[in-house]
């Protein structure tokens, strides 16, 4: 039933699991979901189909180590395990809408807990910076996606972020082009160069000490300048499309 606009609370199993799957579903940029390693079977065609339409999903998952380990690259960009058992259930789609609550309503069927499922920008904003501030941190690297093919444009900034890390961390340099807002009077622009600097927490090796963090530095002509993502205070620019290409491509 419905507690109050934008939010729907959910005491069943089977009504948490079908949640989950249809924030899956729903997501057509970045998916963040943190869930009980028992239970990633039930959302493995979902998370699969996800990765099929080039969705960034970001996977954290915990407790029962002996449980089926699946095919990663099948369902994730990329993943990270936690030992610890009190890890929420987290989910959040395109940070826009999500599910927060106790994960043991995936393993005990009988629990007396409840999870929240919200249609809200501003709570799936704060979600998804505590999956990847706190939870996310946490975990150990376990897989991450091979370096995307070149060129490609993003919608989703964190993944265009991922995916200059990954070159970057591989050697490969690369070249952005990107269609930005000015952070300082909303103008808006085209900015482009090699990409010099990456600033993130998602994968190894982290390259900032703030969670929240996540922005390209690109050398044009005039000189280095920054670019974040939606709601960009500290960059110069936010980016609203972003295309990577590798520098030897030009």
């Amino acid at each position: 039933m419905m507690a109050q606009p934008g939010l729907e609370i959910h005491r069943t199993q089977s009504a948490v699991i079908g949640a989950i799957q249809s924030l899956i579903d729903s997501a057509d940029e970045s998916l963040t979901i943190a869930v009980p390693k028992s239970s990633l079977p039930v959302f493995a065609p979902q998370l699969s189909a996800a990765i099929e339409r080039d969705t960034l999903v970001l996977l954290l998952i915990h407790g029962d180590a002996s449980a089926p380990t699946p095919a990663y690259e099948d369902i994730a960009t990329a993943v990270r395990t936690i030992e610890s058992g009190i890890t929420p259930l987290l989910v959040t789609a395109d940070i826009q809408r999500g599910l927060t609550g106790h994960s043991r309503m995936l393993t005990d069927s009988v629990a007396a807990y409840q999870a929240t499922e919200f249609d809200n920008e501003n709570l799936a904003h704060d979600e998804f910076t505590m999956f990847l501030g706190t939870h996310w941190l946490m975990g150990t690297e376990r897989y991450v996606a091979s370096v995307c093919e070149f060129p490609r444009t993003f919608s989703a900034f964190q993944f265009a972020v991922l995916m200059a890390a990954l070159a970057l961390r591989a050697g490969t340099p690369i070249t952005a082009r990107a269609r930005v807002v000015s952070t300082t009077d909303r103008t808006e622009t085209t900015v482009s160069g090699p990409v010099i600097n990456v600033r993130q927490s998602i994968v190894y090796p982290a390259s900032s000490k703030n969670p929240a963090e996540r922005s390209l530095t690109i050398e044009t002509d005039a000189g280095p300048v920054t670019v974040g993502g939606t709601g960009a205070t500290k960059e110069a620019y936010e980016c609203r499309e972003i295309t990577l290409d590798r520098a030897d491509d030009g």
